[in-house]
């Protein structure tokens, strides 16, 4: 058997193992465990807008005694419903089962939907051809089994469906349709969780790409649309106000973005929040940055990954499960670098970075899960995200160098102004 053959099954075996550990711990989850996962509050969004309570989704008079129905005899204080109307609408099959019911086909779905946005990555990577077979089917099970995943599938979150629609953005910009990769990343957003894209649409500013913006755009104005039909004018205010007096709910240290970095070190002061939003600032304008530089069809994959933790880092409510966002681009940066290092067995010195990379930041998720102590380092994603967005940067950086004096390049990821 070949190194490369033998290498890809052992480190396609270890993420089995993750993923199979998984599913054990979910297997495990109890009626109780239910209740208290994020899920609650995407059913009792859903719940409430097929009682007809469209235009009072977000009213927490409403939210608070159905979700004391739906986790007694458990006491815990209301978990609010505080994404965008199209979520109620998407979970709304799964709200006609009973609460443990639905979290376990959600939270498979979920998994799923995940793995096939890992694999629509693989499938439209820049392989060399000479690529073993064992190698992209390694690289799919390593972008699945991240530390997101198992946040995604145990508490019942979005992050599946964010996954599938980074993927396939990724997929539609290699198959030169921007537009369509622009609708993906826009409708996806809105959807569910528009607070992790802000990165992301600085990086499409950034790329100058006509066709993506107008395909984001027209995901706007449709999902807006949508949206307003759903809970009216009414629904959309209160939204708006969930949205933005949610930023104390939680301790700050319990996030891990820059808002948890800072309030580990500071706890929930002023100049915690001031900090984060600076540094959240500095890193969309490096996304746009990197998309400048994506145009340049050699250093795309890194450029996008480098958005995507950076867009991550900068959000204001970051949390574990989220970290999924990045299992499409792990796999893509595999295929990046076996083209780089295309005279080396998998995986050369390319392929080693990124897998070290990946490592250490699912590494640094292990160490930070219920680790909120109030003094440096305290949170240790934050530190990881940014490094990878370093990595991003010097990557794209000395390519731009390489680059200085030549021509535009060719193809759909070039030029598309």
């Amino acid at each position: 058997m070949s190194r490369p053959s033998r290498t890809a099954l052992l480190g396609g075996a270890i993420a089995a193992v993750l993923l199979v550990t998984y599913l054990a711990l979910w297997s495990g989850v109890s009626h109780l465990d239910v209740g208290r996962s994020d899920f609650t509050s995407t059913y009792m969004g859903a719940t409430l807008l097929r009682q007809g309570h469209h235009t009072q989704l977000y009213d927490e008079a409403l939210q608070a005694p159905l979700h004391k129905r739906l986790i007694a005899p458990d006491t815990e204080g209301n978990l609010p419903f505080v994404n965008p109307p199209g979520a109620a609408v998407l979970a709304l099959p799964v709200a006609l089962l009973d609460l443990t019911a639905a979290y376990r086909v959600w939270s498979l779905l979920q998994l799923v939907l995940l793995a096939l946005g890992v694999a629509v990555a693989v499938r439209a990577a820049p392989w060399p051809g000479t690529t073993p077979h064992a190698v992209k089917i390694a690289a799919w099970l390593i972008g699945t089994a991240g530390a997101g995943a198992a946040n995604t599938l145990l508490l019942g979150q979005w992050d599946g469906l964010l996954t599938l629609g980074i993927g396939a953005a990724y997929a539609a910009w290699r198959r030169e349709r921007p537009a369509t990769a622009g609708a993906w990343l826009a409708t996806v957003a809105l959807v569910a969780k528009p607070h992790l894209f802000f990165g992301v649409a600085a990086f499409l500013l950034g790329r100058r790409d006509r066709r993506a913006l107008a395909g984001a755009a027209a995901a706007l104005v449709l999902v807006g649309a949508l949206s307003l039909a759903v809970v009216g004018p009414h629904g959309m205010v209160d939204f708006a106000r969930i949205s933005l007096g949610g930023t104390d709910r939680w301790p700050l240290r319990s996030l891990l973005g820059f808002t948890g970095l800072f309030g580990s070190w500071l706890g929930n002061a002023p100049a915690a929040h001031a900090l984060a939003a600076l540094c959240s600032v500095a890193a969309a304008a490096v996304c746009a940055v990197l998309g400048a530089r994506s145009r340049r069809p050699l250093e795309f994959e890194p450029a996008l990954a480098g958005t995507l933790a950076l867009t991550l880092v900068a959000s204001p409510h970051l949390l574990g499960q989220d970290l999924a966002l990045l299992a499409p681009a792990a796999a893509w940066l595999l295929a990046w670098a076996a083209s780089r290092d295309r005279r080396a067995a998998w995986p050369g010195v390319t392929g080693r970075r990124v897998l070290m990379l990946w490592v250490v930041l699912n590494a640094a998720a292990a160490v930070d899960f219920g680790n909120s102590q109030p003094a440096p380092p305290g949170r240790i994603v934050p530190l990881a995200l940014v490094a990878l967005g370093a990595a991003a940067w010097r990557a794209t950086g000395a390519a731009e160098k390489r680059y200085s004096g030549s021509g535009s390049g060719v193809g759909g990821l070039v030029d598309q102004s």
